[in-house]
């Protein structure tokens, strides 16, 4: 399930305590879900590792290819600091960084035999609205391609 939302959108997905105290005002907004099955670790840490760690081939090209053609408009690079854990409360840790163009962050929280995760992001120019553009296209679909393999990790562990 995936909503998104951006500027001026009527939908409004949850923003929990811990993704709101982050500080990241919510220019854009994503939300994935994933079922998982009973059993399942409800660690958000070790859910955001497997996600963000060990993407599906395909995702890995893509973020590849960001890399690459970001340094063309002076953006920075993903580094190991991109996903860091930055907050965590019981069942939900929140990951991301700061940047010249954009603000993210991205919570994920385990409950109710789900994985959700909420993308935030706070846009500070021309660059980072431009960044934003090719990024709203595809990432619902990586996000939720990312968890479904975290999920299929987790029922092989």
């Amino acid at each position: 399930m995936t909503r998104s939302r951006g500027r001026g959108s009527a939908f409004a997905c949850e923003i929990t305590p811990l993704l709101a105290a982050s500080g990241v005002r919510g220019d854009w907004i994503s939300w994935q879900r994933q079922q998982v099955t009973s059993g399942s670790s409800t660690d958000p840490a070790e859910w955001a590792r497997r996600i963000f760690s060990d993407p599906p081939r395909w995702v890995g090209a893509a973020l590849a290819l960001r890399d690459r053609l970001v340094g063309l408009v002076g953006i920075r690079p993903s580094s190991r600091e991109t996903f860091a854990v930055l907050a965590r409360s019981g069942d939900e840790v929140i990951v991301g960084t700061d940047d010249r163009h954009i603000d993210f962050r991205a919570s994920v929280r385990c409950s109710d035999g789900f994985v959700d995760v909420t993308t935030i992001v706070q846009v500070h120019n021309r660059l980072g609205w431009f960044y934003l553009l090719p990024v709203r296209l595809v990432h619902a679909s990586m996000v939720r391609s990312m968890l479904a393999r975290a999920a299929r990790l987790e029922r092989a562990a």
